[in-house]
C-alpha cells in the first residue's frame, strides 16, 4: 500500500476520533458536571448557557440530559426536574412558566418504517411546547410535535400529533381528556 493510500484512510479516522472526542468532552461538562447533583443550580444554569443553550431559567434540576445540538431553548420561570432527557437532533422550544416532571422525555428524531421494515435514514423534526405547559412524570414527546399553549400532558402520556391549546391530554397515543376552563 502505498503511503498516498495510508494517509487517505488514517485521516477519516483521525477526524472521527477528533470528533468524538469533542463531542465527548461537551457531554461531559453538560451531563455529569453540570449534570450532578453536587453542581448548584447557578453553576448548571451558567454552564448550560455557556455551552450555547437558551436556557432563561436556572430552574433545571440535576441529573438531566442533553444530546445532539445546542438549538435548545427553555423560557423563564419553566422547571424541569430530574432525569428529564432532551435529544436536540432538531431544535427544541420549550415556553415560559412550564414545568416539566421527572424522566419526561423530548425526542426530535427517529427512524421510518419502509415495505421491509424499519429504514437506515435518521429523520429528524422540531418539537415546540407553548407556554403555561405541565409535562407529567415520564411523558415523552415524539419528533415533529407543537403542543399549545396551556396543555396539561398527563404521566406516562406519549404525544405523537400537535396537541391545540388548553386541554388536558393522557393516554399513548396522548389524547384529549377535558378542555381546561378560563385557558387563554
Amino acid at each position: 500500500m502505498s503511503t498516498m493510500t495510508e494517509a487517505r484512510g488514517i485521516r477519516p479516522l483521525v477526524h472521527s476520533i477528533v470528533q468524538d472526542l469533542s463531542w465527548g468532552w461537551r457531554s461531559f461538562v453538560t451531563n455529569s458536571v453540570a449534570g450532578s447533583p453536587l453542581c448548584p443550580r447557578a453553576v448548571r444554569y451558567a454552564i448550560l448557557r455557556l455551552r450555547g443553550f437558551d436556557v432563561r431559567t436556572p430552574k433545571v434540576q440535576a441529573h438531566c440530559t442533553f444530546t445532539g445540538s445546542r438549538d435548545i431553548t427553555i423560557g423563564a420561570r419553566t422547571s424541569v426536574n430530574t432525569w428529564c432527557y432532551f435529544e436536540a437532533v432538531a431544535p427544541i422550544r420549550i415556553g415560559e412558566d412550564c414545568h416539566i416532571a421527572m424522566f419526561s422525555l423530548i425526542i426530535t428524531s427517529g427512524h421510518g418504517i419502509g415495505p421491509h421494515g424499519v429504514e437506515h435514514t435518521r429523520t429528524s423534526a422540531p418539537v415546540t411546547i407553548g407556554d403555561r405547559c405541565w409535562l407529567g412524570a415520564r411523558a415523552t414527546v415524539l419528533p415533529g410535535v407543537t403542543i399549545g399553549d396551556d396543555v396539561i400532558v398527563a404521566a406516562g402520556a406519549v404525544v405523537v400529533r400537535d396537541l391545540p391549546s388548553g386541554g388536558v391530554y393522557a393516554g399513548v397515543p396522548a389524547r384529549l381528556i377535558r378542555p381546561l376552563a378560563g385557558a387563554t
